[in-house]
């Protein structure tokens, strides 16, 4: 229309011109939409923060990596740089925003990326978390025997992460355990891509689509991001509602189909998500959000007889209940020192606060006539999952991490008007953000020195399973420890399932200082009815970090215990170096030595 216009006005004008002689005026240009006229410093400010929060992490990097152990993690164990690049990717991302810089939006959004979880690669040795190692293990079985370890556990009837991973290192060469060291960043890299993607999907505009990333990252402390089935559950998710978005008022056989591979994804590789996925499917198909409404049908016969299929593993797992209170509960009971216990505090306060954000939003969302209705699903209905699962103690963790894209598609839109507003309302939302951003980080790293794993712990685990003989009990005397870190793993877990359950956890002695005969009368107890193999009890250092952080054993329990074990005839200590030392009953050691270390 204005193109025909300006055309109409050109050739008035030049009619014009001939009639009275008078030289042609030119054609006003066409108006072009969204173009502002922006000064040079605005245009490289956000640049310019980018380059000095790379500036600022790099530096930091070596401090990174030799941090001390802390009660209150690595940003306060760490060189202050850390938190200046945080913060400076953080200010990058706000003038992105303000400018209307999409380019550099997406650039800061990347580069918080790399600034907060490229970072635990590049600083450490090997993946962290001791937990991590199990799913290593199954990823080697997998690759060594060409098929599942079925009966063993629970993985075996979930492999979809393991499976590939073991096809991907067989293709590569490149170990489980190296792709689960670098696991983490392609992770968070396709969390930005198809949270975008989701974004556009379900009506945002370019900007506030890449705010709607950026707030995933800023605000995902759940660490959910290590090898495991359920970061790629995630990603899969957050890849069905991108495409679901697609298709929700004109569905196409072609995306319905690829959203149906996506959910068969996530059926085989995790045990909780899809069942979230169809509760928030079948809420949207319910009040008219989302079609067609069929879908939900295959979705639910594909879950269920993927469960029936595994049910004799998967009903040893379940964890249904019917108690709200008690699924919000975490798995970790105990009280840990003030550092575990502020940054709980720091994370439950971020959590409350950004659904509480996300609720304003909806509301402000309301009563501008904003579709706000299939975002409040995605956002809200996570919390039912309380309603009838606790999952282990982990329930509460993944309510938050389900909410994250419903909540990011709620308060985009507003922050991004918010920050391209006043400078007062601006700052607000400033400071929102920076809460945001910085009690996720503090979540996210607060548990940085229990967590750490070695290479030399994870190469000496990995040895000692390989050379212990079948069967055995190989066995922590409390968390945390590499366990089941090769595929060998399945020869132990045939002979008993708990073969490594943590002492402490066994015998009911959290807590305990191993000061009294009778705390130590009780460890032995448990350790004479192991029978039918061999016992060996590994302490570590790390242990004593994890298990004082959290509350679990006093600060000189450990100690307690191993001096004890020393002094006892019925042990022998058969390897000890600086973090570790490794115990065997005696009434249960053959004549001969069957593990020999150098």
């Amino acid at each position: 229309m204005t193109d025909t216009l300006v055309r109409t006005g050109t050739v008035y004008v030049a009619r014009s011109a001939a009639v009275t002689g008078a030289p042609p005026r030119p054609a006003p240009r066409p108006h072009r939409r969204g173009r502002h006229h922006i000064s040079p410093v605005r245009v490289a400010a956000p640049w310019i923060a980018l380059a000095v929060a790379l500036v600022l992490w790099l530096v930091s990097l070596p401090g990174l990596r030799d941090a001390p152990v802390s009660q209150y993690g690595l940003i306060a164990a760490g060189p202050a740089t850390y938190p200046a690049a945080l913060l400076a990717v953080l200010i990058a991302f706000v003038l992105a925003v303000r400018f209307r810089s999409t380019g550099a939006a997406v650039t800061a959004t990347v580069g918080l990326v790399g600034v907060e979880r490229l970072t635990t690669s590049l600083v450490t040795e090997v993946p962290p978390y001791s937990w991590t190692y199990k799913h290593i293990g199954v990823a080697d079985y997998i690759q060594d025997h060409g098929s599942l370890a079925r009966g063993v556990d629970i993985y075996s009837g979930w492999p979809g992460l393991f499976a590939v991973t073991a096809h991907f290192s067989e293709i590569t060469g490149l170990s489980p355990i190296t792709v689960a060291h670098w696991f983490t960043t392609g992770v968070h890299l396709a969390i930005v891509g198809l949270v975008i993607v989701a974004a556009r999907s379900w009506g945002l505009e370019r900007l506030p689509a890449v705010t709607a990333a950026f707030l995933v990252e800023a605000t995902n402390w759940v660490a959910q991001d290590y090898f495991a089935p359920q970061a790629v559950a995630f990603i899969l998710m957050l890849g069905f509602f991108a495409v679901a978005g697609r298709f929700r008022s004109r569905p196409s056989p072609l995306s319905v189909g690829v959203a149906m591979a996506l959910f068969a994804g996530i059926v085989v590789t995790h045990q909780l998500t899809p069942y979230w996925v169809m509760l928030a499917t079948g809420l949207l198909i319910v009040t008219r959000r989302l079609r067609p409404w069929w879908i939900l049908f295959p979705m639910s016969a594909l879950a269920g007889i993927w469960l029936l299929l595994n049910w004799e593993m998967a009903s040893h797992f379940l964890f249904f209940s019917a108690d709200p209170i008690s699924n919000a509960k975490s798995n970790i009971p105990t009280l840990g020192v003030l550092g575990q216990q502020v940054t709980s505090l720091v994370i439950r306060s971020l959590s409350v606060s950004y659904l509480m954000l996300a609720g304003v939003c909806a509301v402000v969302g309301r009563r501008r006539g904003t579709p706000i209705l299939a975002p409040c699903i995605l956002a809200f209905s996570p919390i039912l999952i309380l309603g009838g699962q606790n999952y282990g103690g982990e329930a509460i963790f993944r309510v938050f991490l389900y909410s994250l894209l419903g909540c990011a598609l709620l308060v985009a839109t507003p922050l991004t008007e918010a920050l391209q507003a006043r400078l007062v309302r601006a700052g607000a939302m400033v400071i929102v953000l920076a809460w945001l951003a910085g009690a996720s980080a503090q979540g996210y790293y607060g548990g940085w020195s229990a967590n750490l794993m070695t290479r030399q712990q994870v190469e000496f685990a990995d040895k000692l399973l390989t050379t212990v003989p079948l069967p055995s009990y190989v066995t922590v005397a409390a968390p945390v420890w590499p366990e089941r870190v090769n595929g060998r793993y399945a020869e132990f877990a045939r002979f008993k399932r708990d073969y490594d359950s943590p002492m402490i956890y066994s015998a009911n002695l959290v807590g305990s200082n191993f000061d009294t005969e009778a705390s130590y009368a009780t460890f032995m107890k448990l350790i004479a009815g192991r029978t039918g193999g061999h016992n060996y009890l590994i302490i570590s250092d790390q242990m004593r970090v994890y298990d004082w952080y959290f509350g679990i054993l006093p600060p000189r329990a450990l100690d307690n215990l191993e001096r004890r074990m020393r002094r006892d005839p019925r042990w022998t200590v058969v390897h000890e170096d600086q973090k570790v030392v490794v115990f065997r009953a005696r009434e249960f050691t053959p004549r001969r030595n069957l593990v020999h270390w150098p």
